[in-house]
């Protein structure tokens, strides 16, 4: 995808984007068979040169959008659980700082799912606070993969946080209220 048809794209989003109770709706978004056919190169863009090997996603919603990436990418997809879920084999356990809600997070995942070549694209639906993103880069450090970068659909996050973490974003929140 250019970057004429990103910023198309983008725009569009920003247009079609559903709200329920004045908060944009992800899930609603999904139910949109154009959108959805659309958001893995979208959220791959800024990527697509990168060499990407895996794509890792946190729950709930990064698996969903993280698939659809990781397709698009020809990589795959490596899943970080929120703890006390099922995920055999897993044997990282990673506590995020404050997300969203106020609240930390245990995630967990397995060693085996990254090498030391993969090179590691994180992709979620939102960014705030960069919390789930920061213990997914974590993650990724510990694995001796390499850290390529993020990319969500909603960017709420301060400035300093896009930054440090290098997250791509389709659409600005305060575009969508």
């Amino acid at each position: 995808m250019e970057k004429s048809e990103l910023a198309e794209f983008s725009a569009s989003l920003i247009q079609r984007f559903p709200l329920v109770n004045d908060h944009p709706d992800i899930a609603g978004l999904l139910r949109d068979p154009e959108i959805l056919q659309c958001l893995g190169e979208a959220l791959s863009a800024e990527y697509a040169h990168a060499d990407i090997t895996k794509v890792v996603a946190a729950e709930a919603r990064g698996p969903v959008l993280g698939a659809l990436v990781a397709k698009f990418l020809h990589a795959g997809l490596v899943l970080i659980r929120k703890d006390g879920r099922n995920h055999p084999g897993s044997d990282i356990k990673i506590t995020s700082g404050e997300t969203w809600n106020g609240l930390e997070v245990e995630f967990q995942s397995r060693s085996f799912d990254l090498g030391q070549r993969d090179r590691v694209l994180i992709v979620d639906d939102w960014a705030t606070t960069g919390n789930t993103i920061r213990a997914a880069k974590e993650f990724i450090i510990q694995s001796g993969s390499t850290y390529v970068g993020a990319s969500v659909i909603v960017n709420k996050a301060e400035t300093s946080t896009l930054e440090d973490l290098g997250i791509r974003w389709l659409v600005k929140f305060d575009d969508l209220i």
